[in-house]
């Protein structure tokens, strides 16, 4: 039998053939639809052609997987799909080949982030390494406010991100990791310096939209909001108090600001995630009026 193919970049002719091979899974309307939107993408330089990787034979191609390099020294990757009696081992190539690429990229951790219906292809990937840590659940405010949310005085100074207060937004941000309950997997296998890169990548990088929180001078916790150019909602992404202030309701108070902040800005609504075994954090983000609307899958390696 002969063996596998080499995973090999797909040529620019063949990538509507690739992406029509990953997405082979569904209907012929929803395929052609990811597929010319996965070829704008490339247009936009938004995904690396470089990244779509093909098992070719005289046939044609019988494999293709698509992985991208993130901002912060990280890799996205999407399940693989082949073809033929041996498509377990043209998958398992795939992702082997796929995983040594992103880490000659410099990324130092790999993720793939399934829906529910997706969620049948990722036998490959944890075959080879990547494996379904927790699930990711989505939120949106439609910033609507409760009065009485900001009847009680303010606790918390807000300090806009910038060059007087960076050392110490990046020693805050480091400390609110500490016994940190979403995704701890990750926590210290990237440096402060690459989680601020890849804070940066996310929507349009706006440091007037990063504050350093003070509790009676003490700088306590970090919010970090981007705007999502597609949407125009808001985001958090990422908040976070350190250990020995928490419990003491200052987590609510940094989610108010980024409610008021997104609604004073004309944002429609406030988005966020969490680690769906960070039931404090869900309870918080609920009491507040935040409702799930969509689920991912988490599938990781770490490799340091």
């Amino acid at each position: 039998m002969p063996p596998v193919p080499t995973p090999e970049p797909a040529r620019t002719d063949e990538l509507a053939a690739a992406f029509r091979l990953l997405f082979r899974h569904l209907s012929p309307e929803e395929r052609g639809s990811r597929v010319r939107n996965a070829l704008h993408l490339v247009s936009l330089r938004e995904l690396d052609p470089r990244g779509v990787f093909v098992l070719r034979e005289a046939s044609g191609l019988t494999g293709a997987l698509v992985c991208s390099p993130v901002p912060g020294a990280s890799g996205a990757l999407w399940p693989p799909v082949a073809l033929g009696k041996r498509a377990a081992e043209g998958e398992d190539a795939l992702v082997r080949h796929a995983c040594a690429w992103l880490r000659g990229q410099g990324a130092r951790l790999a993720q793939a982030l399934l829906s529910p219906e997706e969620e049948c292809l990722a036998a490959p990937l944890v075959r080879n390494g990547l494996a379904h840590v927790t699930n990711l659940w989505y939120a949106r405010h439609d910033l609507v406010l409760d009065a009485s949310w900001l009847a009680a005085p303010a606790r918390l100074a807000f300090e806009p991100y910038g060059p007087a207060c960076a050392d110490l937004f990046q020693h805050v941000l480091a400390r609110t990791y500490e016994g940190t309950l979403d995704c701890p997997e990750v926590n210290g296998v990237r440096t402060m310096e690459e989680v601020l890169q890849g804070h940066q990548a996310q929507g349009l990088y706006d440091p007037g939209r990063w504050w350093l929180a003070r509790f009676e001078g003490r700088a306590v916790g970090v919010l970090i909001a981007v705007e999502l150019p597609e949407s125009g909602d808001w985001e958090v992404a990422y908040v976070g108090v350190v250990p020995e202030a928490r419990r003491q309701g200052l987590g609510r108070e940094l989610l108010l600001q980024a409610l008021c902040e997104a609604r004073a800005a004309g944002a429609p609504r406030l988005t966020l995630s969490v680690d769906a075994r960070n039931l404090p954090a869900w309870g918080l983000y609920s009491r507040l009026g935040f409702e799930p609307f969509d689920r991912r899958a988490v599938y990781l390696a770490v490799w340091g």
